[in-house]
């Protein structure tokens, strides 16, 4: 049997990464009406593209009164925000300027770093505060995978914690690179170095060689990105850490040097935002591009990928030939990925899905018209639960009494990181 897995935030809930509610809050109280209008104020003075395309304060006030409105309407899911925004940068009608849209462009930019931050401080202080306790856990991966060969995962989540595991229970995993790339963490410390696998996006498919065939492991698709991940040379180039590790300490080392990455010019580091100033090999200026994707525009809305979807394009591809997709803490908020599994369900009768969520109650839509002969089962529990009871068909009581005291140490990493927030410090304990 051919198997794939869909994951998303509820698999790394027991490790310590937030759920769309728990960063929503966050996130939105890290604004208020006094620091929004400095921010406001410092932005319209800049030149973000340019002293030939300027923005406007008019715009930029907007774009954070709206963001103040939501936050007192109590919104819960900071991407359905995210959308507001760029909805904004895409408005062609009568009494909206070029300048208007460049402006909601700039508050964008702004905040999609601050969310990178606030993730990149919920992966590094959960793994050295919750990852320790629990990684023990998750220790059956291997119950859900193929026996007999490679399993495609499609993670939708930024965190490395799927790499983690894998490292540490000996399970070989791979992005699907081919190639690799070395880069100075600075121009201030050219000794000290960084590898990176790397795959241009010409070649980047199902069918690439850096994919495991015929052998037990993880072909991983980030379809979302990752905190790690970047784009290189025009975004031709897909660039993430390398997976061969001895431990998962080694990878999440390489996780704070990235973070640490820059270029300095006359002793001072070059400011970056999602476009990132870095050293290149040979101790010049380059850039790279960080390549989470949020908010609702992450893919078109059309059913045929476009230039810049390759992994749209292989998630597709995997639906078509597995014959098991096991989904684990997804809610169901993205149609891109909604769609794509109904279209596959309607197309072939032989496809099964598991559904594994503590949470989900009701099937959502795109699954409802196929809950018959068991083609759609569902577990109420989470993903380290289910890792065991896959195989036993036993809840583990100790296991179930060990994550329930998660909830004091999940206090602890989210008031580490709104602190961290508040002093500017860095993805780090």
């Amino acid at each position: 049997m051919k198997i794939a897995l869909l994951l998303g935030a509820g698999f790394s809930y027991d490790l310590g990464m937030p759920i769309s509610s728990e960063m929503t809050e966050v996130f939105l109280g890290m604004f208020n009406e006094a620091n929004t209008t400095k921010l406001s104020a410092t932005m319209a003075h800049q030149e973000p593209f340019g002293n030939d395309r300027p923005i406007n304060s008019k715009a930029i006030e907007e774009a954070f009164s709206l963001l103040l409105q939501y936050k007192r309407d109590k919104g819960t899911n900071y991407e359905e925000f995210l959308t507001i925004i760029q909805e904004r940068t895409e408005r062609f009608t009568a009494g909206h300027s070029q300048s208007d849209r460049d402006s909601y462009h700039f508050v964008f930019g702004v905040l999609y770093d601050m969310i990178h931050t606030v993730l990149s401080l919920y992966q590094a202080i959960a793994y050295e505060v919750l990852y320790p306790k629990n990684a023990q856990w998750f220790s059956k991966l291997d119950n859900i995978l193929s026996d007999q060969g490679e399993t495609w995962v499609v993670s939708l989540n930024h965190d490395l914690f799927l790499e983690c595991l894998a490292i540490d229970f000996g399970i070989p995993i791979t992005y699907g690179a081919t190639n690799q790339r070395v880069f100075p963490v600075s121009n201030l410390a050219m000794h000290d170095c960084v590898a990176f696998s790397s795959i241009d996006r010409s070649t980047y498919n199902a069918g690439s060689t850096g994919f495991m065939r015929g052998q037990r492991g993880i072909n991983l698709v980030k379809l979302h990105g990752s905190l790690t991940e970047h784009q290189y040379r025009d975004s031709e180039e897909i660039l993430n850490p390398t997976l061969q590790r001895i431990s998962s300490s080694e990878l999440i080392r390489d996780f704070h040097r990235i973070q640490g990455m820059g270029y300095f010019y006359q002793g001072r580091l070059m400011p970056s935002g999602r476009e990132r100033a870095i050293t290149g090999p040979n101790g010049e200026l380059d850039l790279m591009s960080k390549a989470i994707l949020t908010g609702g525009r992450k893919y078109s809305r059309v059913a045929k990928t476009k230039m810049g979807e390759e992994k749209l394009a292989i998630f597709d591809g995997i639906l078509r030939q597995v014959d098991q997709l096991t989904i684990i803490g997804y809610g169901f908020g993205d149609r891109h990925v909604n769609f794509r599994i109904q279209n596959e369900m309607a197309r072939r009768d032989e496809l099964v899905v598991h559904v594994v969520d503590p949470q989900l109650s009701d099937l959502p839509d795109c699954l409802n018209p196929f809950d018959y002969d068991s083609r759609v089962t569902r577990a109420r529990c989470g993903a380290a639960h289910w890792l065991d009871y896959c195989n036993t068909k036993r809840w583990n009581l100790d296991q179930m009494n060990c994550l329930k005291e998660n909830a004091a140490l999940r206090d602890t990493i989210r008031q580490q990181v709104e602190v961290a927030v508040r002093y500017g410090k860095p993805a780090r304990k």
